[in-house]
């Protein structure tokens, strides 16, 4: 199932610490062929680009809410893991752990810990990035990032201890992806707030835009990945004043 932030379907056409997000730089003349080649859609005006701007901040919104429950995911984990061993309260304290998790899960509201892939418009006009959700609800079925389930047996130690191995190292992997997709997302908000920034100060067509939009990627990748991610429009104005 996929949650999106603008509907649409699989695929990526923008920039990032991501190969999802990533475009090569072109080494011919900037044209407007050039630009509209690997862009989709009609794309004008610095409204469209705010709109992107917007997806990706409350994609990133999403996948940080994520990546806290993983956190809260790995602690109570642990602490099941010490129930195991004895050094807990038993069944008790155990279905008391499990619970309070559960429904954080359930509170937080988020698609992509019920295991729902969420797509982003990271750009006006292209194919939605899509990012895998981790579904971090205590089902223990296939597919489950948790192995662990809410009736699960305190006195079924091996068993139990068995489950949060699988756990704990399931979640490391979706952990890493959520990560990742931060990552991405964070430097991709720098790349949409140049462009917002420059169209502000141009009436685009669409063809224009997506011309635009081409200069601004290859003016960031000329300053170097680290520093997408705080860019401030005015710096990527300054490439383009004679």
């Amino acid at each position: 199932m996929v949650s999106s932030i603008v509907p649409g379907t699989a695929g990526a056409n923008a920039l990032g610490v991501d190969q999802r997000f990533a475009r090569a730089p072109s080494q011919a003349p900037l044209r407007r062929e050039d630009a509209a080649a690997g862009d989709r859609g009609d794309v004008s005006g610095a409204a469209a680009w705010a709109s992107a701007r917007e997806s990706v901040r409350a994609g990133l919104e999403q996948v940080q809410t994520a990546l806290a429950l993983g956190h809260e995911a790995q602690s109570m984990l642990l602490k099941v893991q010490a129930i195991a061993r004895g050094e807990g309260g038993g069944q008790s304290e155990l279905d008391a752990v499990l619970n309070a998790f559960a429904q954080r899960v359930d509170a937080a509201g988020v698609g992509l810990v019920s295991g729902q892939t969420l797509a982003v418009q990271a750009e006006p006009g292209a194919t939605p990035v899509e990012i895998a959700g981790a579904d971090l609800r205590l089902k223990g079925e296939p597919g489950s990032v948790l192995a662990l389930t809410l009736d699960a047996n305190a006195a079924d130690a091996p068993a139990l201890n068995a489950a949060v191995q699988r756990s704990l190292e399931s979640l490391q992997t979706a952990m890493e992806g959520l990560f990742k997709a931060a990552r991405a997302l964070e430097a991709h908000q720098g790349f949409l707030g140049a462009v917002q920034g420059v169209a502000a100060n141009a009436d685009l067509d669409a063809d224009g835009a997506r011309l635009l939009a081409l200069q601004v990627r290859q003016g960031l990748e000329a300053m170097g990945g680290a520093s997408i991610a705080n860019v401030e429009p005015q710096a990527v104005l300054s490439l383009f004043r004679a």
